[in-house]
This record gives structure tokens, sequence and C-alpha cells, in this order.
């Protein structure tokens, strides 16, 4: 799975990342006191409300500013790597596996009609409106296909 980028035609590309959830992001928190860093200096380095901090660690919000930050203070490359080690830990599996199963999970959506329970319970609602879309163009093609027959 590459989660370094993601295109939308006549977009450009734009990094793709990942959100916490909350035992993540209380994770996250824990790594930032372990190397003595507190959220609330973080926020006050970066000139930004606490709460603003809080969401974007607890998986409410995103700001790539804030996600920056935390990845460089970790030693991180950028945040999903972030988020991924979190997850690993949460999950208490390698971090392999977490992403062949994020892979094999985008695979059996992409397979079958999308329900509104998937879509709630991704964040990532590129993969869907691109499914969407597919699917209102081939119902779209074949409305003219029976009009030329009928025609």
């Amino acid at each position: 799975m590459n989660l370094t980028h993601r295109t939308a035609s006549g977009k450009p590309i734009m990094p793709s990342r990942l959100r916490p959830t909350r035992q993540e992001g209380l994770y996250i928190q824990y790594r930032l006191k372990s190397l003595g860093k507190k959220l609330t200096n973080i926020s006050r380095d970066l000139n930004l409300n606490n709460s603003t901090f809080y969401n974007v660690i607890y998986g409410k919000r995103c700001s790539a500013r804030i996600e920056a930050e935390i990845a460089r203070i970790l030693g991180k490359a950028n945040w999903s790597e972030v988020v991924l080690e979190a997850r690993s830990e949460v999950q208490k599996k390698p971090v392999k596996v977490i992403l062949r199963e994020m892979e094999q999970e985008k695979r059996e959506i992409m397979k079958g009609p999308i329900t509104l329970e998937q879509m709630q319970a991704s964040r990532d609602w590129g993969p869907y409106l691109k499914q969407m879309r597919k699917e209102a163009a081939e119902a779209q093609a074949e409305q003219e296909r029976a009009k030329r027959r009928g025609a």
C-alpha cells in the first residue's frame, strides 16, 4: 500500500495521511511525554491552541504543520509512520501485518458496493468517491446504450 502520495484528476499530488484513533493518539502522547515533550509546550512553540493540537493527535482534525512537527520530534519521516507505529503498538501487531490488512480491506471495499457504514468507518473517502463516480458513469453509459437500441 502506498502511503506517500495520492492523486485526484486535475489536482496536484497530495501526501496521504493516516488518522489515528483515540487509543493511538494516547500512545503518540505517551511517546512524546517519554521524550520529555509536553503537548502544551509544543503547541505554544507553534503558536497554536492546545485543543487544536489534541484534535490532531486524536484524529479529529488534520494539520500538516502539527503532524510534521510531531513526526520530527519522534524522529519519523512523516505522519503516516507515526500513526503506523502507534497502531502497531495498540493492536500488538507488526507494521507489515497492519499494512497488509489495510491493503486487503481496501481491495474488499473496491470489489463490492459501498455501504454507508463502510464510508463512515473509513476517514479516507477518496476510493469510495472514485467508485461511486465509476458506477454512475457505467449506469449513464448503459442508459445511453438502451436509448440507442430503442431509437
